[in-house]
């Protein structure tokens, strides 16, 4: 059993917020809204100064920093391809909604219904819309039944979307697919423009719309640089968190509660460091059990993605070439002086969500277009082409994440088991199939040439089969490895607090009991602007009506 070293006082809070990520910013804002409480915010990584973070085309530079990105991989995966897979997580002020891709993406409404009919109260669509747009200041729609003005966290279209949108579009009524004008309202289903958390050109992370705008506040404390060891216990109710700042060991104490808001690949490696977890995963790393918890680090789910990219005979898509060099450098050049250009684009730009089955109840695919060719790092490469990213929403696959050892460094074993379910991997096989026919439709005539990735040698089902197993990798969205809910592996209840403890919640994208259909961003946002009510003790807000 490890006996801790003796920490350093760092100082006494109500509420210490493990995490300054998508979740944590948010909380920190509205936690210190009443100048009685007092509020410490913990981030383990630098502060989101780097200007990288500042340019939403700097995305591509982001995905694989040192200092800004915790850089996880998983395990090997017996089923897709024995390799493990790159899962980039932010390690700084913002967390991931500082490097990520910025889009503003809810999901299916009925995703929250089914929250609600797994028994977590308050948690169906209409009870969680009013989140959504208490957060929101959307430019383009404004005030309507599914989006807010006023909010902090800005929404816009990008100032230039790529030609290849409109193609996108007629192809889809070329074949008979829906078309949506946004994808967060009344239809999510079909294709259609993105949207994205963006202010004046540059990005807009939960750090810029909620912390940074009141960091004076005096009650509000950020401490950087500061890993999490574990939180402390007084018997069965948390007291505090052991942190190390800059290598040195303190311990906050929490007199009202100890939120822990570090994601869903940090959050339940902080539980199982502090004794909370499944017993056998505590014990045979010698740590003091606390509380028995099944669930904690299971139910690990996440989008998977494979290209399918064409070349093109024109320069329409965008790209590095001699013809386009002249205009990239221009927009380079314009930018810092209009904030607008390519380098305020986030590239991902537009999409859209299929069913592979008519009798489906919603979509089970995304395409996400993408008007250039990309390397596997995810950046654009020379020459001009265009692809879709083929996309499963619901995966049946489910991992778990372990610890690889109980020191506060150590990282943590993701074992994501991805294609374990094989229904999983049929599925994928048929989104790619349909994408192939969806960029064979007329529409992309003038500007499709061959087929680069992965190519016509790919021709089989179990060509593709092999394919997929071998380059599938994830668009960022691993959740639910703290799930919520009332069953036996269930980590937190409906008011998000951690079961069988006192003054301890979790409150980030590892709480949801199922992965969303859609970019898990905005939904983290809105289960941090309603878990702020619940721990302030505010009566929810009035569910939606007419939606």
């Amino acid at each position: 059993m490890t006996e801790p070293s003796q920490p350093q006082s760092g100082g006494s809070f109500d509420y210490v917020i493990v995490g300054a990520g998508s979740a944590g910013c948010i909380l920190a804002n509205r936690l210190s809204e009443d100048p009685n409480n007092s509020v410490c915010l913990l981030e383990a990584g630098p502060p989101d100064r780097h200007i990288m973070i500042k340019i939403p085309l700097g995305i591509m530079y982001l995905m694989e920093h040192k200092r800004l990105n915790w850089r996880f991989w998983t395990t090997d995966q017996k089923d897709a391809g024995n390799r493990p897979v790159y899962i980039p997580r932010g390690k700084t002020v913002g967390g991931s909604s500082s490097i990520n891709g910025m889009v503003y993406m809810r999901g299916h409404r009925l995703d929250y219904d089914d929250w609600a009919a797994l028994g977590n109260a308050g948690w169906s669509y209409k009870e969680v819309l009013p989140y959504f747009k208490r957060t929101e200041n959307n430019e383009v729609f404004g005030e309507t039944p599914y989006h807010g003005t006023g909010g902090p966290m800005n929404v816009v279209n990008v100032d230039s979307y790529s030609p290849l949108v409109d193609i996108m579009c007629d192809a889809a009524r070329q074949m008979q697919m829906p078309v949506t004008d946004d994808f967060n309202g009344k239809q999510q289903e079909g294709f259609g423009k993105r949207q994205f958390t963006i202010r004046g050109g540059r990005r807009e992370s939960t750090a810029t719309a909620f912390l940074h705008p009141v960091r004076h506040r005096k009650n509000l404390t950020v401490v950087t640089d500061a890993m999490a060891e574990r939180v402390t216990f007084d018997g069965k109710r948390a007291n505090g968190v052991d942190v190390f700042v800059k290598g040195r060991k303190r311990h906050l104490e929490a007199r009202r509660e100890v939120i822990v808001s570090s994601g869903a690949i940090a959050s339940p490696t902080i539980l199982l460091r502090s004794g909370v977890g499944p017993a056998e995963e505590i014990s045979r790393h010698g740590i003091a059990m606390v509380h028995k918890l099944p669930g904690v680090g299971r139910n690990l789910r996440d989008h998977l993605t494979v290209p399918l990219q064409h070349l093109s005979p024109t320069t329409i898509p965008y790209g590095l070439s001699w013809k386009t060099a002249p205009w990239v450098a221009w927009n380079f050049l314009k930018y810092p002086f209009t904030g607008k250009g390519l380098p305020s684009n986030p590239i991902l730009h537009a999409g859209g969500f299929i069913r592979t089955e008519p009798t489906l109840d919603r979509p089970n695919i995304q395409f996400i277009l993408s008007p250039a060719l990309r390397t596997p790092g995810g950046r654009t490469g020379i020459g001009h082409g265009f692809g879709l990213l083929v996309i499963l929403l619901r995966p049946k696959s489910i991992g778990e994440i372990r610890l690889s050892g109980p020191a506060y460094d150590a990282r943590p074993e993701i074992d994501a088991r991805f294609l374990s379910d094989a229904a999983d991997l049929q599925l994928m096989v048929d989104g790619f199939k349909l994408a192939r026919r969806f960029v064979r439709a007329p529409a992309w005539d003038k500007v499709r040439g061959e087929e680069c990735t992965p190519g016509p040698s790919v021709a089989s089902d179990d060509d593709v089969r092999n394919y997929i197993r071998t380059m599938a990798s994830t668009v960022f969205h691993p959740v639910g490895t703290c799930k919520m809910g009332h069953d036996p592996d269930a980590v937190v209840d409906d008011q998000l607090r951690v079961r069988g403890i006192e003054g301890l919640r979790v409150v980030d994208a590892s709480i949801m009991p199922t992965l969303i259909g859609g970019n898990t961003a905005a939904p983290t946002m809105m289960i941090a602007e309603k878990a702020s009510d619940m721990i302030l003790g505010k009566p929810p807000l009035p569910a939606a009506e007419n939606v």
